[in-house]
C-alpha cells in the first residue's frame, strides 16, 4: 500500500495525514527525507506535487509533501517530530533536520 498526502506541501496537513495513516503500512523500517524532492507526482490537470519525505513499512510506504529537511523551518520540524515519534531522541532529530538528506533506520534508531 502506497499512501500520499494531498501534495500541497503544508506541514500541518502532512502531520495530520501521518497520524491518520501511519499504522496502515505496518512496522516502519526506515525513513528517507531530502531537501530536494524524492518523488514528483502529476495529477490529471498536470499539476505537480513534490514529496520530500517517505516512510517505508513492511506493508507499504507513506509519502509526505509537507515534511522535509535542510533548514530550520516548519517542514524540517515536522520531520523531527516524526523521527522522535519513531524512537530517535529529539536532540538527534533536531540535529538531523538541518541535513540536506536524512536516512533513518527505524529498526536500529540510527541516522545516516
Amino acid at each position: 500500500m502506497y499512501l500520499r498526502d494531498n501534495g500541497y506541501g503544508v506541514t500541518d496537513d502532512s502531520l495530520k495525514f501521518w497520524n491518520e495513516h501511519k499504522n496502515s503500512i505496518g512496522k516502519i523500517t526506515h525513513v528517507e527525507v531530502r531537501f530536494e524532492p524524492l518523488f514528483i507526482d502529476t495529477d490529471r490537470d498536470n499539476i505537480a506535487s513534490e514529496y520530500n519525505f517517505v516512510a517505508f513499512g513492511y506493508e507499504g510506504a507513506i509519502f509526505l509533501s509537507g515534511c522535509n529537511c535542510g533548514y530550520g523551518g516548519t517542514g524540517p520540524n515536522g520531520t523531527a517530530k516524526i523521527l522522535a515519534e519513531l524512537g530517535l531522541p529529539i536532540e538527534k532529530a533536531r540535529k538531523a533536520m538541518v541535513q540536506k538528506t536524512i536516512h533513518y533506520d527505524a529498526l536500529t534508531c540510527e541516522v545516516k
